[in-house]
């Protein structure tokens, strides 16, 4: 998933998305999602399947555990724990607000 625009990740940004789940990202790509201050989790091939059939038994809710690097996803009665990794340089920047907060703040 990627493109080194900076812009690709503002779609996610003005579609009110605050978290992108995929197998692997582009490295600017990836980096410009947490510029803008969202999300980016990187998951196996194993767990994204396991969570589109999640998703085939109806809405599924989604909790994420920044603290803990992990998240939740229930439906159905149904729930599933999956972990993730990310800096805490990537971690600040989603704290602040993204990457222009975060300089405004320290500089």
């Amino acid at each position: 998933c990627g493109s080194s625009r900076e812009h690709a990740p503002w779609v996610f940004e003005v579609n009110d998305v605050h978290t992108v789940i995929a197998e692997s990202y582009a490295r600017i790509f990836r980096q410009n999602i947490f510029n803008g201050g969202m999300l980016a989790i990187e998951l196996p091939k194993a767990d994204i399947d396991q969570l589109i059939a999640l998703q085939q038994q109806g809405d599924v809710e989604i909790g994420i555990d920044m603290e803990g690097q992990s998240m939740t996803a229930k439906a159905g009665g149904e729930e599933k724990q999956f972990n993730f990794e990310i800096s805490q340089f990537d971690k600040a920047l989603i704290d602040a607000g993204g990457w222009v907060e975060f300089a405004d703040a320290r500089y």
